[in-house]
């Protein structure tokens, strides 16, 4: 079953959110769609990718809040 992980310019990703960017960024590889993987690669740790300010500050305010529901347990009725 998938799973998601929301990223954002400057997010510490935890050991979990590593292993499953890495393996989507190998799938896509894969697949031959290397500009999608490069892109992806970006967020993962030691890729040595410098984000500039205006990524990071847009990371900052707006990461956060990003989210995606309807997964298994998610409730619709608040």
């Amino acid at each position: 079953m998938g799973a998601s992980v929301v990223l954002w310019a400057g997010k510490a990703l935890t050991g979990e959110e590593a292993e499953r960017a890495a393996r989507a960024v190998a799938l896509l590889e894969r697949a031959g769609e290397h500009g999608a993987a490069a892109d992806l690669a970006r967020f993962l740790p030691g890729s040595g990718h410098g984000w500039t300010p205006d990524e990071l500050e847009l990371g900052a305010h707006a990461g956060p809040w990003l989210g995606i529901g309807g997964g298994p347990g998610d409730s619709l009725d608040g």
